[in-house]
């Protein structure tokens, strides 16, 4: 008996794929950030723009799937390079991790336009699950319009909060993207984890199978689409972290107010 339960435990284990968690971690540990111009520079987003990350999936032509995304920071900024494998016909969203607690799919429901759709259901009737460590705060979206950024909360229609829009970088070709927002407005200061996962979604939140970064279930299958009403796609349960650092300046000073305060 007792080895047929276990047999059966570890059958469960393999035909059930368990969410994943952190893949991958970059650190600032550069002076200086990027610059937002639409042009991804060598080393500009880290020594050889190694503060990158990839994914997988291909399911709408690998606009995601085979782009790359960089992050760069400066005291005060959080800077994202998205680079696409495809043209961008739809939209990228990034969740953003950045503090204490967070939301899960389940409990947003803004419809009022397609970034708003893509943040809060990233399929328009599935609850898109996250793994359990990931509750995201905020949402970026990288769209042929322009970047616009939310603050995520639970509701209805206009619940997600505005934070910020960026119409520097439009159109559907699949050339460089860049954006700065402020940290102040998405984590606690110049040092910060910004845990991150990216989906791909239609206005219609009929989503792809592609993802950064990659998760198997996800992106070997067909398109989630439009989900279905009371289940679950094959969610995104990988994320990844980027981790700002202040500047050395800042660093200096911070070591100062220290030594004040042993003064004292």
């Amino acid at each position: 008996m007792k080895k047929f339960l276990l047999s059966t435990a570890a059958a469960a284990m393999l035909s059930t794929p368990a969410l994943a968690a952190l893949i991958d971690t970059r650190v600032d540990t550069t002076p200086g950030g990027a610059t937002i111009d639409g042009a991804i520079s060598a080393d500009e987003y880290g020594l050889g723009n190694s503060y990158s990350y990839g994914g997988g999936g291909g399911g709408f032509g690998g606009t995601l799937g085979a782009g790359t995304l960089y992050m760069n920071s400066t005291n005060t900024d959080l800077q994202i390079g998205f680079q696409p494998g495809n043209n961008l016909n739809d939209n990228v969203v990034i969740f953003l991790d950045t503090r204490a607690g967070g939301f899960t799919d389940a409990m947003m429901g803004d419809r009022a336009d397609g970034g708003r759709r893509g943040s809060s259901e990233i399929s328009l009737d599935g609850n898109d699950s996250f793994d359990p460590g990931f509750l995201p705060d905020f949402s970026i979206v990288i769209g042929n319009f322009g970047i616009v950024t939310f603050e995520l909360a639970a509701g209805g229609d206009g619940s997600l909060i505005f934070v910020d829009y960026n119409g520097t970088f439009t159109g559907s070709a699949p050339t460089p993207r860049e954006y700065n927002i402020g940290l102040a407005a998405i984590a606690s200061g110049p040092a910060a984890n910004i845990d991150f996962f990216a989906a791909y979604t239609s206005d219609s939140a009929f989503a792809s199978n592609e993802s950064i970064p990659a998760w198997d279930p996800l992106n070997v299958g067909g398109n989630p689409g439009f989900g279905t009403a009371g289940t679950e796609n094959p969610g995104y349960g990988n994320y990844d972290r980027f981790v700002t650092a202040p500047e050395p300046a800042s660093l200096a000073l911070l070591g100062l107010a220290a030594l004040a305060i042993r003064r004292r």
